[in-house]
Order: structure tokens, then sequence, then C-alpha cells
């Protein structure tokens, strides 16, 4: 080295792939984050590689399961145990002991993350879902905000316009995305009263979950929905007072406020009004990746976005319930009363979670039969019944070739590891086979 010359220490490289840098919603939080981590921690940069929602899980699969771990992984509860009992995770009870950082920081979801004392992730937000609502386009068409599903089928049907391009509501209807399709029809299902399980058995047959699939297709076949937009489509075409009721997160009250300060006021959120009078929550989990190249570095990142102040600045910047305990909602409450909703939402007990109840761990397997068994019905005319039917078959069906193939594999070795179910094409009919290359499926 050249007298005089000063070694500068290269920053270590966190890799962060998710759909939440390019998503409206979410990226202000976290390029705020990304920013205010790298000027308190010089030597740590978060690399912020954007990947489509639509694409992101198959992906962020894939890298797991053949060892090439992104640095950070990002979960919901439909993916949490099944990268659990697949070994994908890097337990972070060393590094949360280190922060004096404790599960009890956390709503009692965050437990969804543990087996046997380890902690292989924790939640960052907790999303339920209630009905958000336009009151100016309402109140224009003489509409009170409906409470039940008689109120909100009328209502749908009166502010129709075709001539305008103006929806009574809005869901998702386009083919190709499994996972897009059943995160937006779950609000219609589970506030049915419906499920696809419980209790780790299939439920798709049940009468709330036809008669949840029946209105569905009914509006679908009515036009009374957008149809072949995708999420971001339809949610801003909500945003611009196009579409007057939308089933969704709290993220779209901060959306709604940035675009137009008097729909922002006049903005309203309220219970599902269908007969099982429930919702659901999807949460967010953050993890480490077990081939991860930079965990110290990684778990830095993960503890700083977990810690009180940033997740105070979660609820301020994007507008969403953190998963900590201790976040003071008074504030945000008292600008956005709309926001009761969903606070109500997070504290009832029939709330229930996103996942499979009693599947958790082949929540990506159900999540993609059910999503090509129910695009089958709307767009290749399948009956809601046997719509139905077959993703109870398929899904317990899959299930039941999970277990025979564990059961086969541990009794030639008792270290074996469970083989990762998806994508391996001999653990996965050869339809959903097609749907995962992306090809829309035509028949299932």
């Amino acid at each position: 080295m050249a007298l005089g010359a000063t070694a500068v220490a290269r920053a270590t490289e966190v890799t962060y792939p998710s759909y939440v840098w390019q998503d409206p919603e979410d990226s202000p939080f976290y390029r705020a984050f990304k920013k205010g981590f790298e000027e308190v921690n010089p030597d740590i940069t978060i690399r912020d590689i954007p990947v489509p929602f639509g694409a992101f899980w198959d992906k962020q699969f894939l890298d797991l399961s053949s060892g090439n771990s992104a640095d950070t992984v990002t979960m919901f509860d439909t993916e949490v145990k099944s990268y659990i009992d697949n070994d994908f995770l890097e337990p972070l009870n060393p590094y949360l002991e280190k922060a004096g950082i404790s599960l009890d920081d956390f709503y009692p979801g965050a437990r969804a993350a543990v087996k046997d004392g380890k902690i292989y992730g924790l939640n960052l937000i907790i999303n339920p879902r209630a009905m958000f609502y336009n009151g100016g386009v309402l109140d224009k068409e003489g509409l009170k905000p409906p409470t039940n599903l008689a109120e909100f089928s009328a209502a749908i049907e009166k502010l129709r316009h075709s001539d305008k391009q103006e929806f009574g509501f809005a869901t998702y209807a386009k083919p190709g995305a499994a996972n897009s399709l059943y995160l937006e029809i779950s609000p219609i299902v589970f506030g049915f009263g419906g499920s696809f399980f419980e209790k780790g058995q299939p439920t798709a047959t049940k009468p709330e979950t036809i008669e949840a699939l029946r209105f569905y297709k009914k509006i679908y076949d009515e036009s009374l929905i957008p149809k072949g937009m995708d999420i971001q489509g339809y949610r801003q075409l909500f945003v611009q007072g196009k579409v007057a009721m939308y089933a969704g997160g709290p993220y779209m009250g901060k959306l709604v406020a940035n675009a137009s300060a008097e729909r922002g006021r006049e903005l309203g959120a309220m219970p599902l009004p269908f007969p099982g009078k429930r919702t659901f929550a999807l949460s967010v989990f953050m993890g480490i990746g077990k081939s991860a190249k930079n965990k110290d570095a990684a778990a830095k990142v993960l503890v700083s976005m977990l810690s009180r102040d940033w997740q105070n600045k979660l609820l301020e910047i994007a507008g969403q319930p953190p998963g900590r305990r201790d976040v003071d909602f008074t504030n945000y409450l008292a600008a956005n009363p709309w926001f009761q909703a969903f606070i109500d939402a997070a504290k009832d007990p029939s709330t229930v979670s996103f996942a499979p109840d009693g599947a958790e761990a082949f929540a990506p397997e159900v999540i993609k039969i059910i999503g090509n068994n129910v695009e089958s019905m709307l767009f290749n005319n399948v009956k809601p019944e046997d719509c139905c039917r077959s993703n109870a078959e398929r899904t317990d069906g899959c299930l039941s070739q999970e277990v025979a193939v564990h059961t086969k594999t541990a009794s030639r070795s008792a270290t074996s590891r469970r083989a990762p179910l998806r994508p391996a094409t001999r653990q996965i009919p050869l339809r959903v086979q097609v749907g995962l290359a992306g090809v829309r499926v035509s028949s299932l």
C-alpha cells in the first residue's frame, strides 16, 4: 500500500428481494427504512431487488430450496410453517437475545414462526381485512354503507355505470396468478363463513364456501367487478373514486389520502358485510435464509426494522398495524377514524388466519390448487359446486401424497429431511405444474 493511502472497508451487502420495493402501498416505508438504516449503519448496504408480487413467491421458494437464499426472507402466514419444516430458515434466537427482543413484545400470532423453542421469523405487520368505501361516491347515489349481503348486492348493482367504467366493488378477476386470486377472494370466502381448511381437513365443500364462490362467480358473470386487471390496476380505480368499495388492508388508507385529500376525508371502513360476520388477517413475517451469505448483517436489518421506533414509523408512513404490542395507535386513529375497523378486526376472536387451518405447512401447494380451480370456474364455466369438490379432492390428495412421501423417506433414514413439496415435479399434479410455469390452466 502506498504511503498515506487509506484502506476503505467495503460495506457488507444484505440482499433483500421483495415486491415491496415497487409497490405503491409499501415502498414509501421500506425506502425510508433503507435510507435511515444505512445512515446509522454505514458498514451495511441493503440491496433492494424489486420482484413483482405475482412472481415473488415462486422465485423465493426456488432460491431457498436450491440453497441459494437471499439474506432476508419475507413470509406470510401461508409460508412460515412450510419454510420451517423444509429447514429454509436460520433460527433468530441468538440475535434477538442480544438485541433484547422477546416474543412477548409481539402479538400472539408471532408464535406461528416458533418450533421447538426456536424462533425462525418475527411478525412485522398484522394485516386484517375490512371493507373500505368511498363515502362521497355512496352519498352521490343516496346510499349508506351496506351492513349485509342484500344491501351490498343492491349497492354494487346501482353503482355499476358501464359507460363511465365505474364499479360498486372490485376484486381479482384475471387468469395466471393463483396467489393473487386466493388473496383477493379470501374476504368473500371467509366473510361468508367459508374456508378451504379447518383443523387440517379440506372444507371446500362446506355450504358457506360454495355460497361464497357462487356469489363471486355471479358478480363476475354480471360484470359487476373489473375484469382482466391486476391488483394495482383496480386498487388505483378505488383510489380515483371509480370503485366505491374494496375489501383490503389498512394500507389503502394512505394511498387514498395521498391521491386526494377530499377522498381521504370521505374514506370509511366497516366490517365485511357478508353473512359469516368474520374476516381474516394476513401477517407478514421476516426471517433469514438458512443459506444466506450475510446472516449477521441481515440480523441487524431485521432487529432494526422490528424496533419500536421503526414499528411506529411503519404505522405513520404506511398506515399498517405493526406486529409489536407497544405501538400507540391514538394519534393515528384520531387523524384516520376509518382505522378503528381494523383495530376491531385485529382484536376480534373470530378473525382467522389467512393460512389454511391445520395445513399451514402445505399452504403454498394448497393456494396453487385452489387458485387454479377457481380460475377454471371463472374462465372455463365450471360450476362453483364442481370447483369446490375439485378443491377438496385435490388438496386432500396433495396432503395424502406428501404424507406418503415423507413416511417412505423417513423409513429409509431416520435423519432424512422432508423434501420440499413445491415445486418438485414428482409431488405436484401435472396441471398444477403447468400453472407454476405461468401458463393458464385450461381444465382441472
